[in-house]
C-alpha cells in the first residue's frame, strides 16, 4: 500500500494565483474594480495549526526568555486583535449597502486572514506562557514588568477600536481605509524584519505567512482607496484623519519606546529593552528600536502620500518628524 506523503509543516504548496498585473486594455471604461485582485485573495489561505506543532517543539527556554517571547507576541496580538472586528464591521456595512460581490468577498477573505493571525498569536502564547497575560502569573521580575506595560497597550487598543467603530458606523469603510492600510503596512514590515532575523524556524515560517497576508491586504486597501476616496464628503475626510491618528497611537505604544517618541514611562521603556534582549537571546530576532521606528515612519509617510493625492488631511506626528497636511482637522 502506498504511504501518503504529508507536506512539511508550514510549507504547503499554494495553488497558482492570478498575477498582480495592470487591467487589460479592453477592460470596460466604467469598471473600477480590479477583479484579478479580489480573485487572488481566496487562493492564499493557510492555517495556523500548520506551524503549531513545530512551535510546540521549539526550545526549551528559561522562564525569562519564555516570558519575553510571550510579551512580544502579546504586542502582535494587540494589533491583530483589531483586525477581526474591524473587517467584520466593514463586511456587514458593505453588505447592508449592497456593495459589489468582489468587495464583499475580499473583506470576508481579509477577515478570515485576521482570524488566522489572532489564532496564531494565541497558539504561540499558549506554547511559551499558557494563559498569558491575564491568567498567567509571571515567574520573573522581567515578566511582571512586561505585564504592566501590556495593560497600557490594551487600553490603547480599546481606544483605537472605539474610533474605528464610530467611523465605520457614521461613514462606512472609506474613512477607516487609511487607518487599516497603516496597520497593514506597519505589521507587514515588522513581520518581514522579524522573520528574517528569527532563528526559530517554526516562528519564522509563521511570520512569513502573516507578512504575505499583510501585503495582499495592502493591495486591496489601496484599490478601495482609489475607488472610494475621490467621492468622500468633507466630514468623512476629517474623520479619516482622526482614524489614522488613533491607529498611530496604538502602533506607537506597540512599536516605540520613550527615546523614539512614544509616551512610555522610563521604567516601562527599560523593561521593553530588557524583553527585546531576552527574546533575541532565545532566537526570536526582534527588530531594534531604531528599526521599529523607521518602519512605522515609512508606513505613515506612505499613507500620508496616498491621502494627499485625494485631499484627505493627515495628522502631524512631531515625534516622528512628520508634518501634517491639515492639523486643524484632527484637533478634536
Amino acid at each position: 500500500m502506498a504511504t501518503r506523503q504529508h507536506p512539511a509543516v508550514g510549507t504547503r504548496r499554494q495553488p497558482a494565483v492570478p498575477p498582480l498585473e495592470a487591467l487589460a486594455p479592453d477592460w470596460p471604461a466604467a469598471a473600477e474594480e480590479p477583479r484579478w485582485l479580489w480573485e487572488s485573495l481566496r487562493h492564499q489561505f493557510w492555517h495556523p495549526t500548520d506551524p503549531a506543532r513545530a512551535i510546540g517543539r521549539a526550545g526549551p527556554f528559561p522562564d525569562e526568555q519564555r516570558e519575553a517571547i510571550a510579551y512580544w507576541w502579546s504586542l502582535l496580538a494587540a494589533v491583530e486583535g483589531m483586525g477581526p472586528p474591524a473587517y467584520a464591521a466593514a463586511f456587514v456595512g458593505a453588505t447592508e449597502r449592497r456593495d459589489s460581490d468582489q468587495v464583499r468577498w475580499s473583506l470576508l477573505a481579509m477577515l478570515h486572514d485576521e482570524l488566522q493571525h489572532e489564532e496564531l498569536c494565541r497558539l504561540a502564547l499558549e506554547r511559551f506562557a499558557p494563559g498569558w497575560p491575564r491568567r498567567y502569573a509571571p515567574r520573573t521580575p522581567l515578566g511582571r514588568r512586561a505585564n504592566r506595560h501590556l495593560d497600557r497597550v490594551h487600553q490603547q487598543a480599546e481606544c483605537c477600536w472605539q474610533h474605528y467603530q464610530r467611523g465605520l458606523t457614521r461613514h462606512g469603510l472609506p474613512v477607516a481605509t487609511g487607518a487599516l492600510l497603516l496597520s497593514e503596512l506597519a505589521a507587514g514590515a515588522l513581520y518581514d524584519r522579524w522573520a528574517d532575523g528569527c532563528a526559530i524556524p517554526a516562528l519564522a515560517t509563521a511570520l512569513h505567512h502573516t507578512a504575505s497576508d499583510a501585503r495582499r491586504h495592502q493591495a486591496v486597501l489601496r484599490a478601495l482607496a482609489a475607488r472610494d476616496w475621490p467621492s468622500l464628503a468633507a466630514p468623512a475626510r476629517a474623520e479619516a484623519a482622526v482614524q489614522v491618528q488613533a491607529t498611530t497611537g496604538l502602533l506607537s505604544v506597540v512599536l516605540l519606546d520613550t527615546a523614539a517618541g512614544a509616551d512610555l514611562p522610563a521604567d516601562l521603556a527599560a523593561s521593553r529593552r530588557a524583553c527585546q534582549a531576552a527574546a533575541c537571546q532565545a532566537g526570536l530576532g526582534v527588530p531594534t528600536a531604531e528599526q521599529r521606528q523607521e518602519l512605522l515612519r515609512a508606513a505613515l509617510l506612505e499613507v500620508k502620500d496616498l491621502q494627499h493625492r485625494y485631499d484627505i488631511p493627515f495628522p502631524a506626528m512631531p515625534g516622528l518628524a512628520i508634518l501634517g497636511t491639515e492639523e486643524s482637522a484632527v484637533d478634536a
